[in-house]
């Protein structure tokens, strides 16, 4: 599948996938920067769905987007405008860009579904009280349960209808999450789930469903973890069922969907969007949040780069969908401006994923385009593709990463202690430049394969560990590194160990830095960097000695060579110094940047880094 397999070749944008009745319904600025209550709404809505709007996103190399088509208002009262949906589409594919279907999951549209579906209550998630969840505080929308008879099934006869007109390549699921529901439905399975862990303390049928709010900091109560987990279950096995519908139907078709690739306690816990439970499901994950690349005071680096080193993890690829909504402001077009536009491109080139411009399409107030932010981006997005054509042989290769750091994912989750270490690792890792990669863990499975990459293993006081993990572990033949002191002292259970099982390895000892991480779990991602000394603590071979603000990824090829070392920086930076011992090295490199390019000269190992803003490239001739 060219777009998995080469990412490189894509951008994606988009700025009217919503149909006319959602944004009406809203009133406001929502999704695509539209406002929902504008006179003139209805004027930008059908060109938008002209040639004239599809010239102009093939003019500027954008390449893939996803399409309104299915938004949670019942198929009855949606299909009147599907023909015009596919119409769209078909402009779009004759122009050779690449059409996924929106699907919209977690919204139950009640006010109109009734109409089609007296019985849509019965669909819906209930909290606590019995009533049904709203959609973030619009009532008019309900979150709806994927235990309810009758919800998974409509929603693969839309899917069918979807994939048998032939007029996508696929289709975008928006909103993966599925809250906790204390309707009849969960209570029965929930039941038959505790009765499956054969407990001599408590009778199934009589089990209380647990709250989960407010998420507890160290989540050990045995009924609540059981909770989390078939809730886990039962939104794999519904998008489980979608992914083989369409499948079925038609093998090629692209799969994507959007939940937050982080590692997030509230998704592990209350929002069930976790991402080794939803990834399987799909070709590769979007991941909307409101964590848009930049720079927040002088410690702190918004940046994607979490979200890449998970999916890279889990053997998968993480579209980022930044700028929140895309209702936000597009940018004066300044140097500055600039610098953030092509650091943000540039990160998700340079970590195997498809750069994305969600604002360039965004309207202007009566319906019409920024002429000014078109003109001014237009120029920098065809020097990008420009790029990623003439490089994608490197850029579609895997990274140089010798350091490991463990993300056991139960460990994360349960345990708000384990969350913040590993954040913390990892913001040391990433601020100091060193060259890491995640090593995913879950209940009885750790990826050995990528643990054995790595000739360093850190282990960020990971709590919650099974037998079978610490088993790995222990045969590990590379450097282990204890951070913390809690490493295995329970099981992926939360279950206390007699002792701490692995103190009697000779493991290194480091002390974790302790960066704020307090708006690291929420919708924008954010961690305060303390300067220290990690990049001391973890040489590498090949390394480079930059500005914290920006982030470099080593590519390596078969052979054992690093053809490239890709670095974008969301601000201007002084240079800075690449080493590459001579059996890392090609013959000759160069310098690339957007302005141009200019030679690359070695002193021995090292090579000096001009400054720089954006993006800047060392790459083999």
């Amino acid at each position: 599948m060219e777009i998995v397999e080469h990412p490189s070749r894509f951008f994606w944008t988009f700025g009217n996938h919503e149909n006319l009745p959602m944004y009406r319904r809203i009133g406001k600025v929502s999704t695509g920067g539209v406002q929902g209550n504008a006179l003139w709404l209805e004027k930008w809505h059908n060109w938008y769905d002209s040639d004239e709007c599809v010239d102009r996103m093939a003019d500027l190399g954008l390449n893939l987007l996803h399409c309104r088509c299915y938004k949670g208002m019942g198929w009855e009262y949606e299909k009147d405008d599907f023909p015009r949906v596919q119409a769209f589409a078909e402009r779009c594919r004759k122009r050779g860009i690449t059409v996924l279907a929106y699907v919209q999951y977690a919204t139950l549209y009640h006010e109109i579904m009734r109409k089609e579906l007296p019985h849509v209550a019965d669909w819906a998630a209930l909290d606590e009280n019995g009533k049904p969840y709203d959609y973030n505080g619009q009532y008019w929308r309900w979150m709806p349960c994927p235990n309810r008879p009758g919800f998974v099934e409509y929603i693969e006869k839309v899917l069918k209808i979807i994939i048998e007109s032939g007029s996508f390549d696929g289709v975008m699921f928006d909103n993966m999450v599925d809250f906790p529901c204390y309707c009849p439905d969960c209570r029965k399975k929930f039941v038959e789930h505790i009765a499956e862990k054969n407990w001599d303390f408590l009778y199934p049928e009589f089990v209380s469903m647990p709250p989960v709010l407010p998420i507890p900091d160290e989540l050990m109560d045995p009924v609540a973890i059981e909770f989390v987990r078939m809730r886990h279950n039962s939104i794999r096995d519904a998008f489980m069922r979608f992914r083989k519908v369409i499948k079925d139907i038609n093998p090629d078709a692209i799969i994507t969907g959007n939940f937050p690739m982080l590692p997030r306690r509230y998704s592990y816990i209350y929002g069930s969007n976790v991402a080794s439970v939803l990834a399987p499901a799909l070709d590769f994950t979007l991941g909307q949040s409101a964590s848009n690349p930049g720079l927040d005071g002088t410690n702190s680096v918004v940046s994607q780069v979490y979200a890449y080193k998970l999916a890279h993890s889990l053997h998968t690829k993480v579209v980022p969908l930044v700028d929140s909504d895309a209702g936000g402001p597009a940018g004066s077009g300044s140097a500055k401006s600039n610098e953030v536009y092509i650091a943000q491109l540039c990160e998700s080139l340079f970590n195997n994923s498809i750069p994305v411009d969600r604002i360039v399409m965004k309207p202007t107030r009566g319906g019409g385009l920024d002429q000014k932010v078109i003109e001014t981006r237009r120029p920098i997005l065809k020097r990008i593709q420009e790029i990623a054509k003439k490089y994608e042989s490197i850029l579609d290769l895997p990274e140089y990463a010798p350091v490991g750091l463990l993300y056991a994912e139960d460990s994360v989750g349960l345990s708000k202690a384990s969350s913040e270490a590993f954040l913390r690792c990892q913001e040391s890792l990433l601020r100091a430049n060193v060259p890491y990669r995640l090593v995913f863990a879950r209940e009885n499975f750790i990826d050995e394969a990528e643990m054995n990459l790595c000739s360093t293993l850190i282990l960020p006081d990971v709590r919650c560990m099974s037998d079978r993990v610490l088993e790995v572990l222990r045969s590990y033949k590379g450097e282990l590194v204890m951070a913390g002191r809690e490493n295995g002292g329970c099981d992926e259970n939360y279950c206390q160990r007699a002792e701490l099982p692995l103190e009697d390895l000779p493991a290194r000892r480091v002390e974790i830095t302790p960066h704020d991480v307090s708006k690291a779990m929420y919708y924008k991602f954010q961690i305060f960097y303390e300067k220290d000394n990690w990049a001391e603590l973890f040489p590498t071979e090949a390394k480079i000695e930059i500005d914290t603000v920006a982030h470099a990824v080593f590519k390596q090829s078969p052979d054992g060579k690093i053809p490239g070392v890709l670095i974008s920086a969301v601000t201007s930076v002084p240079g800075g110094t690449i080493t590459l011992p001579e059996k890392f090295r090609a013959k000759e490199y160069e310098f690339v940047t957007v302005e141009g390019t200019q030679a690359a000269v070695f002193n021995g190992d090292k090579v000096e880094i001009p400054p720089f803003a954006g993006m800047i490239m060392l790459c083999a001739k």
